[in-house]
């Protein structure tokens, strides 16, 4: 387990002086899930990623910042049904909480990112059918940037692959097909390739469970490209 330290600040929102407990920075060791999530001993410092201010509910990565608007999305009755919803573990609402805020200020990059992290915290606390909204949310984010002309992976291809795998979890096994597919038609890079013939695979035997990259590297060697 890493060891802690302080965190001390003043929250954006409501002027109160907040103090959070941290783990030292840790480094990820080992292959990547396919959704990008990392390895262990970083994997577990997940609860530390979002800090939420316990006295106005402000949830973000740094609760001493905020953009102008913030304020108001976090009055908003969507977010504060967010903030202690019962449908989700404690982790999982403060990132949805800071996933809304990001929508609504005109980031669905930055607010599909949030969902993803919502939905690791939600696969810690094995609640599958929160875990399935959050991938949803996620993949519709997505999908929103890609309108936008934003990307989430600057590496051609990335976000294709995140999304399959968002949406081979969320059990939308059909779209998930169609976008590997249609991933393989434009002869992206070899991993790319691998990882989507792997999807491939994992679709078509109605496989929803977390893989890694590594795994997806060896099927491609063990099946030629």
């Amino acid at each position: 387990m890493a060891s802690l330290r302080y965190l001390t600040t003043t929250c954006a929102i409501c002027g109160e002086s907040c103090r959070f407990s941290i783990p030292r920075a840790v480094a990820s060791v080992g292959s990547r899930d396919l959704d990008t999530r990392p390895a262990e001993p970083l994997r577990s410092t997940i609860y530390a990623w979002i800090k939420r201010c316990p006295s106005c509910g402000y949830c973000a990565p740094d609760p001493g910042k905020a953009r102008e608007g913030t304020a108001d999305v976090v009055k908003l009755p969507r977010y504060r049904e967010q903030l202690d919803s019962q449908k989700f573990p404690g982790v999982a609402n403060a990132f949805l909480c800071w996933s809304i805020i990001q929508e609504d200020l005109g980031v669905p990059a930055h607010a599909a990112w949030a969902a993803l992290h919502a939905a690791w915290a939600c696969d810690d606390a094995e609640d599958d059918v929160a875990a399935r909204v959050c991938r949803r949310r996620a993949a519709d984010l997505l999908r929103r940037a890609w309108e936008q002309g934003d990307r989430l992976a600057s590496r051609a291809g990335a976000d294709e692959a995140l999304l399959v795998d968002l949406l081979r979890r969320a059990g939308r096994l059909r779209e998930a097909l169609a976008v590997a597919k249609k991933t393989l038609e434009q002869n992206p890079e070899p991993l790319i390739t691998a990882i989507m013939r792997f999807q491939i695979r994992l679709i078509t035997t109605s496989d929803r469970s977390a893989h890694t990259v590594a795994e997806a590297r060896r099927s491609g060697q063990a099946a030629p490209l």
